[in-house]
């Protein structure tokens, strides 16, 4: 690489088929991810794929071109100033027709594309499922069933699930999404992303101080609209890359741009290089009329998000403001979605907390009615009686150890409720602050004369 090229510039690449001699300027990648190729003597610069860090970078054009290439030591790549196109482009080219004669000459223009793995796949089977069931409730089956599982296991996010929290000794549930995170030891944890109110766009972001317009863009489209420069807070190294909000949690989040690579096709719909550039920049392509694969069309906004981490269709917004109007419960209901079907119907379930349900119980937890689950067992690993009901107002499932049937003013007639509180959350009353032994099923106080008598004889 040319020691005295300045890395700011736009620059483009002259690609080499080693095999078949072909020689040009890169103006995209095929399918296959072989690089497609234009006369570097008659091409205009619009036509041609133009590198900048900020716009198209580099790094990830050809880690694209790594990943997607069958035989990536089939070409070589040579770069060179943009502005230089028309004096050194047909130079090279011509060079190129015999590479080992005119090495000399090629070899600081070289570029060699790196082909290490950024992000590589999580295997399942090397996730300890028991401890995730045990400190979050995570149910391997049901985030496969759910689709989560393939998002989490290619280094994205899940859905929103719910997940169980102690607080202060209290069983809860949050609804958060979930990745999968490779420690310096090889273990696979999760990291959840909570729910929170709304995105703090007055604070500065790993370095990043958002402008005015920076904070409209963010509110309307969920993204930035532009590169920044992001500072890793472990190395403090500086990342130029894209921001947006997650709409799902209203956390701020930024991916690379050398990470994000723009293809030049979206269904059947080609993107013109200047398209590519300004979705390379952050910015959006309005009004662009797109045919999917299976040939109907629309008129979106396109844009990349760091969430998703790829171009998608922005988010209408009127939509988007009518959500924000309704405040925090209207962005809750949309959120919790998941649990129900597109129709507004509860969605089924076959299993809570790992333990199957019958089909009868299937039934009225659909029908929104409370559903017994006997079949339980505490953290001690005793049974004990669960009540499962959907409520409408979450769109979600909430479980508890008292009967939400029982009227508020009636003693619950629950049968684990002591249970329940001795053996899972550590608290007591008179007839059990001595009873060592964990609580079984239906009992609240020592079982026998035994138990009385280490207890000495407190009162039941």
């Amino acid at each position: 690489m040319a020691q005295d090229q300045t890395p700011e510039k736009d620059q483009v690449l002259i690609a080499h088929n080693k095999e078949t001699g072909e020689t040009g300027a890169v103006a995209g990648l095929k399918e296959d991810g072989t690089p497609a190729m234009a006369d570097a003597k008659t091409s205009k610069l619009s036509d041609l794929v133009v590198f900048n860090i900020h716009k198209n970078p580099l790094e990830a054009f050809l880690s694209n071109f790594v990943r997607q290439c069958k035989n990536p030591s089939q070409f070589g790549f040579y770069k060179i100033d943009a502005e230089n196109l028309e004096t050194v482009g047909p130079v090279i080219q011509d060079a190129l027709k015999d590479p080992e004669a005119n090495k000399a000459m090629l070899d600081p223009s070289k570029v060699e594309p790196k082909t290490e793995k950024r992000y590589q796949k999580i295997e399942a089977d090397k996730i300890d499922w028991n401890a995730l069931k045990e400190r979050w409730g995570i149910d391997r089956d049901e985030l496969e069933k759910r689709g989560d599982l393939q998002e989490m296991m290619y280094n994205r996010k899940s859905g929103l699930i719910n997940i169980r929290l102690n607080v202060d000794g209290d069983m809860k549930t949050a609804a958060a999404r979930l990745a999968f995170k490779t420690d310096e030891n090889g273990n696979v944890k999760v990291v959840p992303s909570f729910v929170c109110e709304k995105p703090d766009l007055s604070q500065e972001f790993n370095g990043v101080k958002f402008t005015e317009q920076d904070k409209e863009n963010l509110k309307k489209t969920g993204n930035l609209g532009r590169i920044a420069d992001v500072v890793d807070r472990q190395t403090g190294e500086v990342i130029p890359s894209f921001i947006s909000i997650d709409r799902l949690t209203n956390e701020i989040v930024s991916v690379p741009a050398k990470h994000i690579y723009v293809k030049d096709t979206i269904g059947q719909t080609k993107l013109t290089m200047a398209e590519i550039n300004t979705l390379k920049s952050g910015q959006p392509v309005k009004d662009k009329q797109i045919t999917d694969k299976s040939g109907k069309q629309y008129t979106v906004t396109l844009q990349v998000n760091a969430d998703s981490r790829r171009v998608e269709f922005v988010p209408d917004e009127k939509k988007q403001r009518q959500s924000q109007n309704q405040g925090n419960g209207g962005e809750l209901k949309q959120r919790q979605s998941t649990w129900m079907t597109k129709d507004g119907k509860i969605r089924p379930i076959t299993k809570w907390n790992g333990v199957p349900m019958t089909e009868q119980q299937q039934a009225d937890y659909v029908a929104g009615k409370t559903v017994v689950m006997s079949n339980m067992v505490d953290q001690k690993g005793n049974p004990c009686t669960v009540y499962l009901t959907f409520n409408p107002e979450s769109q979600r499932p909430n479980s508890s150890f008292t009967d939400p049937r029982q009227a508020q003013t009636v003693t619950p007639a629950n049968e684990s409720k002591t249970q329940m509180a001795v053996n899972n959350e550590g608290k007591t009353n008179e007839a059990t602050k001595k009873v060592n032994e964990p609580l079984q099923k239906g009992q609240t106080g020592p079982k026998d004369e035994t138990q009385k008598k280490k207890s000495r004889g407190m009162k039941m």
